[in-house]
C-alpha cells in the first residue's frame, strides 16, 4: 500500500466560461491532504462548476492552473490519475442495476476484481445504512436513499485510490436530501476520508456541514471571496 498523500490541491487563476457567461473567474486557493475544504455559496455561484473544473469534467471554456503538487491536473485524464472522486449532485445512478451493482460496477472499472469489489460495495452500503436495500433497484429508492447510494459509491471508490496513494474527492452537496441523523453520519464518513489522507471538497450550502470543515472558499458569483482560515 502507497503512503497517504501530502501534496496541496492548488488552484492558480482558475476561470470557467459558457460563452458570454462567467461561471467561476480567477479563483486562486490551496486544499490540503488530511482536510475537508468546505465550498460554500448561494444556488448558482459556482460551486459545482469549481468541482468539476478540478475533477476535469468540463469539455472546454476553463482556463487558469489545476495542480496536485508539481503535477498539472484538471483534465480528465490527469484529474482521474491523481485520484479525483466525484459524488455528484443528484446520484447519477443507473437505473437498471441494484443499489449494490452500481458501487461494483465502477470499482471493477477501476480495476478491482469483482469479489472484491462486491465486498466493498456492501461494506460501503452498511456504513451509510443501506445494507439490506443492496438488491434494490435504483429506480425503486428513495431521493434519500438514491443519494445514500451515491455517497457510498463515493467512498469505495475513495478507498480504492487512497490504497493508491491519492484522492482528491469532490462531494457535491452529499448531504442535500438527506435527514439530521443521515446528514451527520455521512459527514462522519467524510471527515474519515480526510483523516486517512484524502483532500476532501465538500461544496455545501448547510451552514452546519460547513462548520466540520477545517477550511472554507467562499464563492459569490463566480467569485472567490473568502478562502479560510
Amino acid at each position: 500500500m502507497s503512503e497517504p498523500m501530502s501534496e496541496d490541491l492548488v488552484l492558480e487563476d482558475v476561470a470557467v466560461r459558457y460563452g458570454d457567461v462567467v461561471a467561476v473567474e480567477g479563483v486562486r486557493a490551496v486544499a490540503r491532504p488530511g482536510e475537508i475544504t468546505a465550498v460554500t455559496g448561494h444556488s448558482g455561484a459556482g460551486k459545482t462548476t469549481l468541482l468539476w473544473a478540478v475533477g476535469g469534467l468540463l469539455e472546454s471554456g476553463s482556463s487558469g492552473r489545476i495542480r496536485l503538487g508539481e503535477r498539472q491536473i484538471g483534465d480528465e485524464v490527469g484529474s482521474r490519475d491523481a485520484g479525483a472522486v466525484l459524488i455528484p449532485q443528484g446520484s447519477a445512478l443507473a437505473e437498471v442495476l441494484i443499489a449494490r451493482d452500481n458501487i461494483a460496477v465502477p470499482l471493477v472499472a477501476a480495476g478491482m476484481s469483482g469479489g472484491d469489489a462486491g465486498e466493498a460495495a456492501d461494506r460501503a452500503l452498511a456504513s451509510v445504512g443501506l445494507h439490506e436495500h443492496a438488491g434494490h433497484l435504483a429506480e425503486e429508492l428513495s431521493g434519500g436513499q438514491r443519494q445514500r447510494v451515491a455517497v457510498a459509491r463515493g467512498l469505495a471508490l475513495s478507498s480504492l485510490r487512497l490504497a493508491a496513494g491519492s484522492l482528491v474527492l469532490l462531494a457535491d452537496e452529499p448531504t442535500s436530501e438527506l435527514d439530521h441523523d443521515t446528514r451527520e453520519r455521512v459527514v462522519v464518513l467524510l471527515q474519515d476520508v480526510a483523516r486517512r489522507g484524502g483532500i476532501v471538497l465538500l461544496a455545501t450550502h448547510d451552514p452546519e456541514v460547513a462548520e466540520v470543515a477545517a477550511a472554507r472558499w467562499h464563492l459569490d458569483d463566480g467569485h472567490l471571496e473568502t478562502a479560510l482560515p
